[in-house]
């Protein structure tokens, strides 16, 4: 099936869902990581952390991830 997609609407695709994996890369891996060095160097409190945390938390970052995956797959087989 992948034979029939256009080369250039194949690699815009790839370029997207790779966007979107990336997002949710940070959603789940690298801003947890980044809001603890904060904590940890006196930047912000914990509690700072904690309500930031709640506004986009990492299981969203994984739901992203699975998401654009699942579409990737989707599109392609």
């Amino acid at each position: 099936m992948s034979r029939n997609i256009p080369t250039g609407q194949l690699i815009g695709a790839c370029i997207e869902y790779a966007l979107w994996f990336g997002v949710g890369a940070y959603l789940a891996w690298f801003r947890p990581r980044r809001l603890r060095q904060q904590v940890e160097s006196g930047k912000i409190s914990a509690e700072q952390r904690d309500a930031s945390l709640k506004k986009f938390s990492p299981v969203l970052g994984y739901l992203v991830m699975i998401a654009a995956i699942a579409f990737a797959l989707s599109q392609f087989f």
